[in-house]
């Protein structure tokens, strides 16, 4: 909506008072220009890229690419202030760079601009036919709001610029996983990106993640591609002591869990199974108390699972007391945790 036309013929009277919107876009350039002149004197003298910079800046003081430059260096940095000048200043000189406008929208993302970052990696992509790093943004970003007829068109655009691009098919495996909620074809794109780059974790980890949710013995296959490539990852052990807890492969399971407990004292989660396991299929109510100790002391203040496991078990131990505890602690935690007050109803018979 155009305001100024409410305003009627007061309007012509306002704006003959006023500079021409030039007059207002040089002002707004000049002022810019005047407060990088005065910020630029104030950068202390600095070794590396951003000297060379600076000394570039001074002798050209126009010059498109280094302001560009310098305010992603700044922006890398977590100088916000100094990269959005550094990049007003370059978007004055040229409102169309893909240099600038790849970075600006980062900007834009960190101050919670969505809408303004997707209009500059918009007009990269635009500017720019081959430029992959905007497109994998603008698909990263619609594909987050759910907007994927746009996103999909992004990450064809990508894969024809560069069929060799790996997560170009990850995020059109996960597009057609999210809008079609076809996984079968989802996994045909993450098992591409894995044959394109044999070493891209995310593919790999959602090759194991989905095979997984299908119940697929080949899940294990890509959790063991992950651990050789990195063997101390403790997330992977987990979720390999899922996938074979589902498989109902108990010692399996405990041994991956083990194993992450051991690579991360504090991995909560895995402390829990190990606790859920000795409980339920081991009946091992003391050790299961260990394990949920272990898991309570990594995360104290959202566990409520192992302060029921725990209380569960101390119930199976005959120890009134404790288990009372442990069940209140969860409903404090989760007050609509339904097996917490069973448990408190039965140590009242």
């Amino acid at each position: 909506m155009r305001i100024w036309k409410s305003f009627g013929l007061a309007f012509l009277f306002i704006t003959a008072c006023k500079p021409t919107q030039s007059e207002d876009a040089n002002a707004s350039s000049n002022d810019t220009q005047v407060k990088i002149e005065n910020r630029d004197a104030q950068i202390p003298p600095q070794k590396g890229p951003l000297d060379s910079l600076n000394q570039v800046i001074l002798a050209e003081p126009n010059n498109l690419e280094a302001f560009s430059e310098r305010g992603r260096l700044f922006l890398r940095a977590g100088n916000q202030q100094n990269a959005w000048l550094d990049f007003q200043r370059a978007f004055n000189i040229d409102s169309m760079y893909p240099p600038l406008l790849l970075p600006l929208g980062d900007l834009y993302m960190q101050r919670n601009q969505s809408r303004k970052a997707r209009n500059a990696w918009t007009n990269c992509a635009t500017s720019d036919p081959q430029s992959i790093d905007c497109r994998l943004n603008l698909v990263k970003l619609h594909a987050s709001v759910q907007d994927y007829k746009p996103a999909l068109k992004y990450v064809d655009e990508i894969i024809a610029i560069d069929e060799y691009f790996a997560p170009a098919y990850l995020y059109k495996g996960i597009i057609i996983r999210d809008s079609r909620k076809d996984t079968s074809l989802a996994l045909q794109y993450f098992q591409k990106a894995t044959e394109v780059d044999q070493e891209y974790l995310e593919a790999l980890d959602l090759m194991g993640v989905t095979l997984a949710s299908r119940g697929d013995t080949l899940a294990r296959f890509y959790y063991e591609r992950i651990l050789a490539i990195q063997p101390k990852n403790a997330d992977i052990y987990y979720k390999l002591g899922v996938h074979y807890m589902d498989l109902d492969e108990i010692n399996r399971a405990i041994e991956a869990y083990t194993k992450a407990t051991q690579i991360d004292p504090n991995h909560a989660d895995s402390f829990y199974n190990l606790g859920y396991i000795f409980t339920t299929t081991v009946k091992d109510y003391r050790e299961a108390l260990n394990y949920y100790a272990q898991s309570i002391k990594a995360d104290p203040e959202r566990n409520y699972k192992a302060y029921f496991g725990r209380g569960y078990a101390y119930e199976m131990l005959g120890d009134v007391q404790k288990a009372e505890a442990d069940y209140r602690k969860t409903l404090a935690l989760l007050p609509i945790h339904k097996p917490a007050k069973d448990g408190l109803d039965r140590l009242k018979q």
